[in-house]
């Protein structure tokens, strides 16, 4: 779950690191059914699931790393030239910040949004024109360290699975 100097692009820096848990909606990650889902609607997250490990925020992207202890495993990045807003939307006792790109949305719960708010924006708005298309190169020259996505990772979700 920590991110290593192999993590990172040329000339990307971590600004920010959160304990964080990306949520995810349990059928469209090829997931079965939660065993302890039903009560999810409580938190605001029915239909969905909370993939516990840490939210970086670096100079060029949000980068989310999972722990072990996940039905999901993985790291994925969010590119901050691509996000067009980022949101307070905690519902109840549930602390949520929402990522807006052109294409999809990613939530994540935490503990000091509007702290992450305001430095996210902050990173975002230091993005002139010249480095993002740095960026783009760097991007493509070093896909592998974007992440591969979160994988079901079978013992977990086998145990889920004995739940149900």
């Amino acid at each position: 779950m920590k991110l290593t100097d192999e993590d990172l692009l040329p000339n990307e820096s971590v600004v920010l690191k959160k304990n964080a848990n990306a949520v995810i909606g349990v059928t469209e990650s090829g997931l079965t059914k939660f065993a302890f889902g039903k009560w999810m609607w409580v938190i605001g997250m029915k239909g969905k699931e909370a993939i516990g490990g840490k939210l970086y925020l670096t100079n060029y992207r949000l980068i989310f790393k999972s722990h072990r202890l996940n039905r999901l495993r993985g790291k994925f990045s969010i590119f901050l030239p691509t996000v067009t807003e980022v949101e307070d939307t905690s519902f109840l006792m549930t602390r949520k910040v929402s990522i807006r790109t052109k294409w999809t949305k990613f939530d994540f719960v935490m503990w000091g949004i509007s702290d992450f708010i305001k430095k996210a924006e902050s990173e975002r708005a230091n993005l002139s024109e010249d480095k993002i298309t740095e960026l783009r190169k760097i991007a493509i020259e070093n896909f592998d360290k974007c992440g591969e996505g979160l994988q079901v990772f079978g013992g977990l979700e086998n145990i889920n699975k004995v739940f149900l």
